[in-house]
């Protein structure tokens, strides 16, 4: 081993070693991603540009060097079912800007009983699952939870609420997804009982379903509402079922603005369309566009040349700031083009300040609803 590998090594450790030693102090979680990415020295220039994308793309978080062309990524505050979600988006741009994929991909979570050996081991056997199949998966898991290896992931439950009796239910009003806090009160023969406030108890009347998520649990999982106990202040829940994916599996939240916002689409100095905003998130914008408009961008080669999309925002002052963000043109639906963005932390700032704002309002209509039916 020569000094270069053998510093890279224990500079490795003593980060790793350092976050698993805060995290433990501090009560917090991060989740560790391994992918692979070999790279051409005769084009490092694309490494560089890569690198510095993932950086910037998950706000800046750590990435290190392992071995064999493996790179970890850090992830801070996030939980596994985020890191996935947000690897996978990120993946998505990637191969927008750069028409490749970062591949091999593990992701596990950190435990409290970890050790420096324990989350490698553990993460290198979900980058080396990924490695030898044949389909792309992500592979991902902790320790309490390995979605690959369990025939039957329910049975992984029992175990994991006892270890932990938090978990959110999700649902969509109003095209929102909403989060409620519960605590899990008792899980039987794949009953599950949960209790949340009274006042929210009359919500989940209207719903035949929710979906839940844990910390300790990599996906989604759907639950049928079986039965609402207002004495009790209880949800029974039954046929829980695990989803790759749902309508609140994602970190960022699509509003419909309540206010025309006008917008247009640049390439280089050029304009070449411009429409209002239909709905808008952190990561893609739909703009509702003329025929005319649609129809010259379907006749140009632009759909994976980078873009800037500007518009105007109003604050909580009803102040307006321009906004440009970079962007490329994910696809056409009717009259609306959907772009997805790559904002900067300023733009990114401003972006979710105005969501929470629109959000809030919904929510406020929803509490006045709730207040009016119990």
């Amino acid at each position: 081993m020569n000094r270069a590998i053998k510093i890279n090594d224990y500079l490795n450790r003593g980060i790793i070693e350092a976050n698993l030693s805060f995290a433990k102090e501090n009560r917090t979680f991060f989740s560790l991603v391994k992918f692979s990415y070999k790279m051409d020295e005769e084009d490092a220039f694309t490494f560089k540009d890569l690198i510095a994308f993932i950086h910037i793309q998950t706000d800046f978080s750590p990435i290190l060097y392992l071995e064999n062309d493996a790179f970890a990524l850090f992830l801070k505050d996030t939980r596994i079912y985020q890191a996935k979600a947000l690897i996978n988006r990120l993946n998505y741009h990637i191969g927008n800007r750069f028409d490749f994929e970062i591949k091999d991909i593990g992701i596990t979570t950190n435990d409290n009983n970890d050790t420096y050996k324990t989350l490698m081991d553990r993460v290198d056997k979900y980058f080396v699952m990924s490695k030898l199949s044949s389909s792309k998966k992500i592979f991902y898991g902790t320790v309490d939870f390995d979605y690959y290896d369990n025939m039957d992931p329910l049975k992984a439950f029992k175990s994991i609420f006892r270890k932990s009796n938090k978990i959110s239910l999700n649902n969509i009003y109003s095209g929102l997804p909403i989060s409620e806090n519960a605590k899990i009160e008792g899980f039987s023969e794949g009953i599950m009982q949960v209790s949340i406030k009274t006042d929210k108890l009359s919500f989940y009347k209207k719903e035949r379903f929710t979906f839940l998520q844990h910390d300790l649990i990599p996906d989604i999982i759907k639950a049928d509402i079986i039965k609402i106990d207002p004495s009790k202040q209880l949800v029974i829940l039954g046929n829980l079922t695990i989803l790759s994916d749902s309508p609140v599996a994602r970190s960022d939240i699509r509003i419909i603005p309540t206010h025309k916002i006008y917008s247009i689409l640049t390439i280089g100095n050029r304009k070449i369309a411009e429409g209002q905003i239909a709905s808008m998130s952190e990561s893609s914008i739909s703009i509702s566009s003329s025929a005319n408009q649609i129809t010259e961008i379907l006749n140009k080669d632009i759909f994976h040349k980078e873009l800037l999309i500007k518009f105007q925002l109003k604050n909580s002052k009803n102040i307006s700031s321009p906004i440009k963000i970079r962007a490329f043109i994910f696809g056409i639906v009717d009259n609306n083009i959907i772009v997805t963005i790559s904002p900067t932390a300023t733009e990114k700032t401003a972006l979710r300040a105005y969501i929470a704002n629109q959000q809030n309002q919904v929510l406020l209509k929803l509490k006045q609803e709730l207040k009016g039916s119990s």
